[in-house]
């Protein structure tokens, strides 16, 4: 029988126990109907796990005994910038990339977008896209949670000093090129650039080839955005897991 697992902030996991959040306190009592002495496995979303027993006080949900469960992250750190998209297609993007070992996710506004998130609106997205890799994380087993940025113009994405130590490979539907094994796989980091369903502008891709982007192709099929992402990852992910392995 599989555990039931529940997201912890670290800073409810102390001493031993940890306190679930009232939300997941009152799933776990009223839905799934676990008792005193039950065990459960928590994590906290930066990369610690535990397996322990269930305790309940009045309405609060502790679990105690706690025994670290060893770390089952991917050795890769990959950072996905996708170009925004419609609401259901990114937000399955986010869910499926997240299984797939990602770190974070970098939403990006392109010359070929059609999709804008007024400035008012956008705490209340990354609000639901936050849920939604939590979610993700806590199905698929994660031992952490992705970040999920603000969405960053393209240029200014391509600008940020943060990321110039990492590999930085777009994806291109015109690419003849497609990526493999010996492209680069730097230790501290990757991020793989995908463009939104009206494809990259030909300026766009100049201005990655100078910030340093090395350009890709996927195939000779025109892919959907989401499917691009999720293509990459996984063919990437499936690399370093073999070279790893051998």
């Amino acid at each position: 029988m599989i555990r039931r697992r529940f997201h912890v902030p670290r800073d409810s996991i102390r001493d031993g126990f940890a306190i679930l959040p009232a939300g997941q306190a009152r799933h776990l009592r009223k839905v799934l109907r676990i008792g005193a002495g039950e065990t459960v496995e928590i994590f906290d979303g930066k990369g610690h796990g535990y397996i322990g027993e269930v305790e309940l006080h009045g309405s609060e949900v502790h679990v105690r005994r706690l025994q670290s469960i060893p770390p089952r992250e991917s050795l890769l750190r990959m950072i996905l910038a996708a170009a925004l998209i419609k609401s259901a297609k990114f937000e399955w993007m986010l869910e499926k990339a997240t299984e797939l070992g990602v770190d974070e996710i970098i939403p990006l506004r392109t010359r070929f977008s059609d999709v804008r998130i007024p400035e008012d609106k956008i705490a209340l997205r990354l609000d639901r896209w936050d849920r939604i890799v939590s979610e993700s994380s806590k199905q698929s087993r994660r031992l952490t949670v992705p970040q999920v940025r603000a969405p960053m113009d393209f240029p200014d994405f391509l600008a940020a000093e943060e990321f110039s130590c990492c590999a930085r490979f777009l994806f291109y539907e015109k690419a003849r090129l497609p990526w493999q094994a010996d492209s680069g796989m730097p230790s501290n980091g990757m991020v793989v650039c995908i463009g939104p369903e009206g494809g990259w502008d030909e300026s766009e891709i100049e201005q990655a080839e100078k910030a340093g982007c090395k350009i890709f192709g996927l195939g000779p099929r025109i892919l959907r955005a989401e499917t691009a992402a999720i293509a990459a990852v996984s063919i990437i992910q499936h690399h370093t897991l073999m070279r790893n392995a051998g």
